[in-house]
């Protein structure tokens, strides 16, 4: 039976981040994943990498502070997997015209004459112009995080706890990360909430040179490297109290169907921004994006909900208890519901939760399991 300091269970952009960064702190990694190394929504996203326009919030600052490490991270990482030549952004019911304008970040305005003349395949619009934006390959570079730690396939329906170590089949890790995604958590986590999000990719070979990635209700990259474009969207929210992802969305039988449909729907929407000329389809991707109710993404110490009521029942009438004195699942973590922007958030966040579990740092209240924990205890009637 091979020991390990953790065992992450999810390999996505969470868990592949995180084994990166315990690795290398010297620790001994192995992920653990039903369907493979970026298997499962990971290896079905557009991967882009963009900034969040709009008036400066803790949102926002939290995707864009994000973006920059990130960004600079898979630069450093596997520049050969990073194609950033920025994104253009089309005002749409979301982000209107004064949401893209007026806002922190800096932009170029190109209107229809500007876009034709970098492009006569432009159709007539306009839009925003931000130059820190890219698209990755997600498979490489979920290859590339994960190497020199263990990978096992399998579906973990258990953990066993017993003398210090957690066991899954042959497996005994000091510490365990949830990186589950929309998977059934392992333990009670109640006062996380995770639902599914939908995302279809559909990868397509063109003659047309798209000069930067392009986002308005769906996202269309610039020529990657391998000479394909990426064009991609979140398409509907599941009610996660009527369905369990138990496999990924290509063999679900929700999505097997309607392929012809969806595909049609994301192609028509692209030529309405761009002219795609001798358009081929590649291949089409499918993905469940786990988020909250608040988009924010989570990770820290998995707080033990009906334990830490029972000691200080005094939270439900507000009394400010410490995070530090509640109680925990022993040597168990999480970072989860990084949504959309699984590779934006998840080397970011990687970073803050290993920092957090090895040396200690805080991480911020925005994105902590305590946050959720308190918010839910205090309505609650335990």
């Amino acid at each position: 039976m091979k020991i390990y300091d953790y065992l992450i269970i999810g390999a996505g952009s969470a868990g592949c981040s995180s084994a990166y960064f315990l690795h290398k702190e010297g620790k001994s990694v192995a992920l653990v994943d039903r369907e493979g190394i970026a298997g499962g929504a990971s290896g079905a996203a557009g991967a882009f990498l963009s900034p969040l326009p709009g008036q400066k919030n803790i949102y926002n600052s939290l995707v864009n502070n994000a973006l920059d490490f990130s960004l600079d991270f898979y630069q450093e990482l596997l520049p050969e997997a990073v194609d950033k030549k920025g994104v253009l952004r089309v005002a749409n019911d979301n982000f209107d015209e004064d949401k893209l304008s007026q806002n922190s970040i800096k932009y170029d305005y190109f209107d229809s004459k500007k876009l034709h003349d970098i492009s006569k395949n432009f159709r007539e619009i306009e839009g925003y112009f931000y130059e820190n934006a890219a698209v990755i390959e997600p498979i490489q570079i979920c290859n590339k995080l994960t190497k020199g730690c263990d990978f096992y396939k399998m579906d973990v329906k258990e953990l066993v706890y017993k003398d210090g170590f957690y066991i899954v089949d042959n497996i005994k890790a000091k510490n365990i990360i949830l990186a589950q995604g929309v998977s059934s958590s392992l333990v009670e986590i109640p006062y996380m909430k995770i639902s599914p999000i939908f995302g279809l990719r559909v990868d397509v070979k063109s003659t047309t040179k798209v000069p930067f990635n392009i986002h308005k209700a769906i996202s269309i990259s610039t020529n990657k490297q391998d000479g394909t474009l990426s064009i991609g969207a979140t398409h509907e929210r599941h009610d996660s109290a009527k369905m369990e992802c138990l496999t990924t969305c290509d063999k679900c039988s929700f999505y097997v169907k309607g392929d012809d449909e969806q595909v049609k729907s994301l192609l028509k929407q692209a030529d309405e921004l761009i002219k795609l000329e001798n358009l081929e389809v590649v291949k089409i991707y499918k993905g469940a994006r786990a988020t909250i109710k608040s988009y924010f993404p989570v990770i820290g110490k998995i707080v033990d909900y009906e334990s830490s009521l029972k000691k200080h029942p005094s939270i439900q009438n507000g009394t400010k208890i410490p995070q530090e004195d509640l109680e925990y699942y022993p040597n168990l973590h999480l970072i989860n519901a990084l949504g959309s922007r699984g590779f934006v958030f998840g080397p970011y966040l990687a970073n803050i939760l290993t920092k957090n579990i090895l040396h200690n740092e805080p991480i911020p209240q925005e994105i902590s399991t305590g946050k959720l924990f308190y918010k839910m205890a205090r309505k609650s009637k335990f």
